[in-house]
């Protein structure tokens, strides 16, 4: 199966939560024949077996220790024969009822040969789920299951590709006239077989090779692949290493900014790309490897392409996002780039939900695709299964702060390089990550917030709205002070101060007064946040100076200087 046809497979699996595409191999089970090719009588009890008038009349009887009642017996029998060099006894296992009689011995021999090479190749049977009674019935079933409590007559036993389609390989259980229900390789299967074994049997190369180097070592892979795979890895390794040097020296004569853009945008990818297929193409289709190792590399090639279009789909974001914004929060802060802001986050919450949606995409092409994990697919995202409750429930932390930082993205509830005063601290956002948020203090400090706590609590946000912000300086005065004349120098204070916008919110108001003095709010409007706290100490270090100066001239007391012996008095 192409990656294209597995990506479509995959996302329209996700889209409409239909079950797993495939079974795992030698672990589903269906009432259909799967191509038998045998009709079932009205009168036959559903789910029992296939009837049929013979069964291999051309091979002669099977020798005892040949088991046939079961489907782990009928399985084993056949790998059996097939390891004592005895393919005329496999064929047994095979239903040849559409072979003349005449050619059932000779022919099933040579099929017998051939879908054993196949499942040694590109197949790993699992034992457990090959059930051991006649009917095949799974007695530990969950109950909620279709077939649950009924007895079996086709197993499908592995799903391969078989070029522009899939073939199933099943056991089917079928009883000829004068004999007992036995199960063997379906007919369908059998038709299939030389397609399969023109795809995956042994190559050119490997027939050419002294019957030593196939043989299999201790630790499973026959001495060819252990001896193989090594060069495999070396020829790729070199294969990466000559991308690399090409696209270095296509950037030393690149000019244009476009041209290293696109240069730097894929080197990797099709870095990645040309040594996954280098190991593809070697691995698969040269060396043919078994399936045990094959299972291995199907996925791990198909993760290596996920990740080369992933990084791609990166690369172009981020150099979409660095052509379009700056990402520098003390200059994202300034009032005047409210719409910048807004660019940069929408832009970095799309670069996170890319990822997450890639790696998704990504599980599901493997999951899917690989032979091996057939029974999980893009459905275990979506089922109720115990291993998605375990994996979510493990995970809902990382799962809940991922969402939460797409969440602040789309409501804007802090944008990169907005002003906040959270937990009474005052900073700049610097940046949104997946599960946290960094801070940028004003001492130049870095407060990293978790995404759930972050939105959890309340905080202000100076960056929301324009029009800048209303500041205050409270004093305390004599009580004699001229309220009127610090009033009016207030004023001008704030008709002079750059960073003051005079407006009906500059006031000085009385708010009271006590032993000490009458308390005084001098309030005015800033418009630049970044200027807040600077302008506050200011301000208030120039109302003092005003204070000092009016009792000075008029000789009339301005500032208190009531303490604790005058109290006592």
């Amino acid at each position: 199966m192409t990656i294209l046809r597995a990506a479509a497979l995959a996302l329209l699996t996700a889209l409409f939560c239909l079950p797993a595409v495939g079974q795992p191999l030698g672990g589903g089970s269906s009432q259909s024949g799967g191509g038998s090719g045998s009709s079932s009588s009205g009168d036959s009890p559903p789910g029992t077996w296939f009837p049929v008038e013979t069964l291999n009349d051309g091979l002669p009887p099977p020798p005892d220790w040949v088991d046939r009642r079961t489907p782990q017996g009928a399985v084993e029998s056949f790998l059996d024969a097939m390891s004592s060099n005895a393919p005329e006894v496999a064929a047994h296992m095979l239903d040849l009822t559409a072979i003349p009689p005449e050619e059932q011995l000779e022919r099933g021999a040579t099929l017998a040969a051939h879908l054993d090479a196949v499942l040694d190749r590109r197949a790993i049977i699992s034992w457990r789920q090959l059930l051991g009674r006649p009917d095949a019935l799974n007695a530990g079933q969950a109950s909620s299951a279709a077939m649950s409590g009924e007895p079996r007559r086709s197993l499908l036993i592995g799903v391969l590709d078989d070029g522009d389609r899939e073939a199933a390989i099943r056991l089917n259980r079928v009883k000829p006239e004068d004999g007992d229900p036995v199960w063997v390789f379906s007919q369908r299967t059998v038709s299939q077989i030389p397609s399969l074994y023109d795809q995956y049997g042994p190559t050119e190369l490997e027939k050419s090779l002294p019957g030593w180097l196939k043989r299999e070592t201790f630790f499973g892979p026959r001495v060819f692949e252990a001896i193989g795979l090594p060069l495999v890895l070396i020829a790729a390794g070199i294969a990466g290493w000559l991308t690399y040097k090409v696209f270095a020296m296509l950037s030393r004569r690149a000019t244009g900014y476009w041209s290293r853009v696109a240069l730097r945008a894929i080197r990797w990818p099709l870095i990645i790309i040309v040594t996954t297929t280098v190991i593809l193409a070697l691995a698969l289709e040269v060396l043919t490897v078994s399936g045990k190792v094959a299972s291995v590399l199907t996925p791990a090639t198909l993760i290596a392409y996920v990740i080369a279009v992933l990084m791609f789909t990166m690369s172009l974001l981020d150099t979409a996002l660095n052509r379009i914004v700056t990402l520098d929060a003390d200059s994202l802060s300034d009032p005047e780039n409210s719409t910048v802001r807004n660019y940069a986050t929408v832009m970095t919450a799309a670069r996170r939900a890319t990822i997450l949606l890639g790696c998704l995409v990504g599980l599901g092409i493997v999951l899917s695709s690989a032979n091996a994990f057939r029974s999980l697919g893009f459905s275990l995202l979506a089922s109720a299964g115990a291993l998605t409750l375990i994996i979510g429930f493990a995970a809902r932390h990382v799962l809940g702060n991922i969402l939460a930082s797409l969440q602040i993205a789309i409501n804007r509830s802090a944008r990169i390089g907005d002003l906040i005063i959270f937990e009474g601290v005052f900073a700049t956002v610097e940046r949104i990550h997946f599960t946290y948020i960094q801070l940028h203090t004003w001492d130049d400090n870095r407060v990293v917030v978790p995404v759930s706590h972050f939105i959890s609590d309340k905080f202000e946000n100076w960056s929301m709205e324009s029009g800048g912000k209303i500041c205050w300086n409270k004093m305390t005065l004599h009580q004699h002070a001229d309220v009127d004349a610090i009033r009016e120098a207030f004023l001008d204070l704030a008709d002079d101060h750059p960073d003051v916008t005079r407006d009906d919110d500059c006031k000085a108001l009385v708010l009271g007064h006590d032993a000490f003095g009458i308390t005084v709010r001098f309030q005015y409007r800033v418009e630049d946040a970044n200027k807040v706290w600077a302008t506050q100490c200011d301000m208030g270090e120039r109302i003092m100076k005003e204070a000092q100066r009016l009792e000075s001239e008029t000789d009339r007391r301005m500032l208190p200087d009531t303490g604790i012996g005058d109290m006592s008095d």
